[in-house]
């Protein structure tokens, strides 16, 4: 843990450093202080290194670092229901709230969070924007896929994926999931023994036991396979026909804005 915190407070030297010969134009948020903050309100449940207690959850598993900015930002301001987690919205500034996310970030292992007018755009084309919004939005494609950091772990990364596969190779996964599925995204099937069936990615696949991954991306389960009837692989892709049941316009812009990570 000693280690951890000097690797912590090596890192905000450093960023503090870069502050000073890269000017405000690239700044990040004031990670200083967010961690005074941090320590003052949030580590009596989150713990001081975001590794969660009794009241808090930890910060640096999956489902916290899975968080876009956005989302990290409305916890922290909104609170959320069913949990213990409290709304700091009336009681920070959006400036405080903004300086806890970014050492959140840096307690996930990241530098923080850039300033909003440094925020990479993704294009000023209406046509790729529109693709973003049906990407993050109704299609529902961020569930499982990411790009930039942000989105579900159920799908492989898109960033650069028209530059791996090519225009004809996205159409192909978009319009045909199944044809080709990338490695380590394969499925398998439990069947369990009261009949309920579970489907999902795998990994350490051995002669006792398998893990799946929940549909959500947020958890793996571990299955023995003494215990259940059986455990069998799945040929198929777990990407939905998203695509083929979009209209014309919206598999343009979405295909538009894929092209453009």
């Amino acid at each position: 843990m000693f280690k951890r915190m000097m690797e912590i407070n090596d890192c905000l030297k450093l960023i503090a450093a870069l502050g000073i010969f890269m000017g405000p134009a690239s700044a990040l948020g004031g990670v200083g202080e967010g961690q005074e903050l941090y320590d003052a309100y949030c580590q009596v449940c989150h713990g001081g290194l975001g590794e969660g207690q009794t009241m808090g959850k930890p910060l640096t598993d999956g489902s916290a670092t899975n968080l876009s900015d956005a989302e990290l930002i409305a916890v922290i301001e909104n609170g959320r229901s069913g949990t213990g987690m409290a709304a700091w919205g009336s009681s920070f500034s959006e400036t405080e709230i903004f300086d806890v996310a970014s050492y959140v970030r840096v307690l996930q292992g990241g530098t923080g969070l850039a300033s909003a007018e440094n925020e990479l755009v993704t294009s000023d084309d209406p046509l790729v924007l529109a693709g973003e919004q049906l990407f993050n939005g109704s299609a529902g494609c961020a569930d499982c896929h990411s790009y930039r950091d942000q989105g579900g772990s159920v799908g492989p990364v898109l960033d650069g994926v028209a530059s791996r596969l090519g225009e004809d190779g996205l159409l192909q996964a978009l319009r045909e999931p199944s044809a080709t599925i990338v490695d380590g995204y394969e499925a398998k099937v439990v069947e369990q023994s009261d009949g309920t069936v579970v489907r999902g990615r795998y990994r350490n696949d051995s002669e006792l036991a398998v893990q799946i991954q929940s549909a959500d991306g947020q958890r793996w389960v571990t299955y023995f396979k003494d215990r259940v009837a059986s455990i069998t692989d799945d040929g198929k892709s777990l990407m939905p026909p998203v695509f083929s049941e979009l209209d014309a316009s919206q598999q343009e812009s979405l295909l538009a804005f894929l092209k453009s990570l």
